[in-house]
């Protein structure tokens, strides 16, 4: 042991910095031109939110952009969904979480009840078995293999991967059996309606079943704390006469519009071109979060604001990198609402292999 110790302290001597060295600080991208083997690209695409297009949008829309981000050819998908044991766990502190687990994830937790009925697995079982059917996947699965693993995911609490699967299927093999009951078909054959409008699905779930891709990676992150005055306070802070300035900033409107504005292939393509821009994403920075810290407010709660926004970001961008661990010089997309590019490119940015591609090289 005091020979093990010895060459410990004999190593760190060693490996000591020059004093030159010393005075600079430590900086994780110092290491980006180091690692063995091409970086992880990481694309970030900023997205409006679909649910708030209108009732009769049509989502043929998105077909060019689709085609775009096929060209990418990303070997893994993340997307601002809560993951399973995420929904899970907001629902064990729901007292701590009141609407979380339900504006959330209320939606993964019916179709985990309509799988767990079939399939008798509750959502961390569920989990385990999602974990050794794809580590034991086979080349060629059969139709039946492919709705076993479909209801699985949806049990987990993972929709998003779960219509993966069952869109993977040809239309005549996406039928009830023993492990899809006849609810379970049914809701999946809801998302094939426009009343289903979400970029997790209509983005994230078409483009992973065309790529031939298993399943896509839910990433985001509702954990962020505010304190027990929190909500009175925002509100009188959103109350002041700047939050009506910013909402009716000129510069503001494409961004607060956006998904109004997804009318044509051609038009929707402008629409995620123009929120994918750099400018854009600082202007939509400042205009929403640094107002919030360059003025007073009631106990600070604009900084604490801000404060649980960057928490949810910071969140977020492990997971990414957590899904970029599976693909090591590979990459991975990442779809996302817009707001959250500018701060994730920043984050994800600071990797120690990884190279944030620019949006605008695959959207031209």
């Amino acid at each position: 042991m005091k020979a093990f110790v010895l060459a410990l302290a004999i190593l760190a001597a060693g490996a000591a910095p020059a004093a030159g060295q010393q005075q600079r600080a430590f900086d994780p991208r110092s290491y980006q031109s180091r690692h063995v083997g091409p970086p992880t690209q990481v694309l970030v695409l900023g997205s409006p939110h679909l649910s708030g297009t209108p009732d009769n949008w049509d989502s043929s829309v998105l077909a060019p952009l689709l085609a775009k981000l096929a060209a990418f050819h990303p070997d893994a998908i993340a997307i601002e969904a809560l993951p399973g044991r995420s929904i899970a766990q907001m629902w064990e502190y729901r007292a701590s979480y009141p609407d979380v687990a339900h504006d959330y994830g209320g939606r993964a937790m019916v179709l985990a009840a309509l799988a767990r009925n079939t399939l008798s697995l509750d959502m961390p079982d569920a989990e385990a078995e999602v974990r050794h059917t794809l580590a034991t996947w086979p080349a060629s699965p059969t139709p039946a293999q492919r709705r076993r693993l479909a209801a699985l995911f949806a049990a987990s609490g993972d929709p998003a991967s779960a219509l993966v699967q069952w869109w993977r299927l040809a239309p005549a093999d996406r039928i009830a059996d023993d492990n899809v009951s006849r609810l379970l078909a049914d809701q999946f054959a809801t998302y094939e309606t426009p009343a289903r409008r979400n970029e997790s699905y209509l983005i994230a779930s078409r483009l992973a079943a065309q790529l031939n891709l298993e399943r896509v990676y839910p990433m985001d992150d509702q954990s962020d704390d505010p304190g027990p005055s929190f909500a009175h306070d925002f509100e009188a802070f959103m109350g002041e006469p700047w939050f009506q300035r910013m909402l009716n900033d000129p510069r503001f409107a494409p961004l607060r519009e956006a998904s109004n504005h997804l009318r044509t292939p051609e038009e929707a393509l402008a629409t995620y071109r123009m929120l994918n821009e750099p400018a854009t994403g600082r202007l939509d920075s400042d205009t929403q979060w640094l107002n919030m810290i360059n003025r007073e407010s009631p106990n600070d709660v604009g900084r604490q604001r801000v404060a649980l926004w960057e928490t949810r970001n910071l969140r977020m961008a492990a997971n990414i990198r957590e899904v970029a661990a599976h693909a090591p010089g590979g990459r991975v997309l990442v779809i996302v609402g817009s707001a959250h590019k500018p701060w994730l490119d920043a984050y994800l940015g600071m990797m120690s292999d990884v190279r944030v591609v620019d949006a605008r090289t695959v959207l031209r």
